[in-house]
């Protein structure tokens, strides 16, 4: 084969990949989806991030060294923060959306976490040895949080993660765009913006 030959061959793989590849993301829909202005309209806080891979590159020389390929596969990370000044100001049916556009556009759900409140101790004694009565600290207001995961497949590979972790005030998006697995995101956390979520990430429909 001619060198001239071998470079269309090589050019024409290249494009075939980059296309494939481009109608794979296509398929699974966009990595930031539609319609967050519906949840910023109310929040108290709201701040957009986004770290490209040059700033990746810059802050994985201050990160433990373990933790420096997983950044190396990276191409971005964006980061949704909202904050609200009271429970249930947020439209749920904005938040829902957004899951929706994931769900709807082929993105793999690998994990959805709600917590649930603690157990309460029982107690039948009001009163001490004394006779006088206990005073009973009122039980903590407990806020439900849910954690959802989507990643996106090229082939068997993960090309690309969403992290939502929504409670009554807080609503976090943060969507990863790069060659990154469940164990990797673990490492993240803390980092970029990422919420230190729990670390169970078994698969939970």
């Amino acid at each position: 084969m001619s060198q001239r030959r071998l470079a269309i061959f090589v050019s024409t793989a290249v494009l075939g990949t980059v296309f494939c590849t481009s109608m794979i993301r296509a398929q699974q829909g966009p990595l930031v989806p539609q319609g967050m202005d519906a949840l910023a309209a109310r929040a108290t806080f709201h701040t957009d991030m986004t770290f490209d891979e040059s700033m990746l590159r810059a802050a994985s020389q201050i990160m433990p060294d373990e933790d420096r390929p997983i950044i190396a596969k990276l191409h971005s990370i964006t980061v949704h923060n909202f904050k609200y000044s009271a429970a249930n100001v947020y439209d749920p049916a904005a938040l829902e959306a957004v899951r929706a556009q994931y769900r709807d556009g082929g993105w793999n759900h690998l994990v959805t976490k709600q917590t649930h409140p603690p157990a309460q101790a029982v107690s039948s004694a009001t009163t001490d040895a004394s006779g006088a009565p206990i005073a009973v600290a009122p039980p903590k207001p407990f806020d439900p949080t849910r954690t959802d995961v989507w990643v996106r497949m090229d082939h068997s590979n993960f090309a690309g993660m969403v992290l939502l972790v929504a409670n009554e005030r807080n609503v976090n998006l943060i969507v990863i765009d790069g060659m990154i697995s469940p164990i990797d995101l673990l490492h993240l956390r803390g980092h970029f913006g990422i919420p230190k979520f729990g670390g169970d990430l078994e698969s939970r429909q």
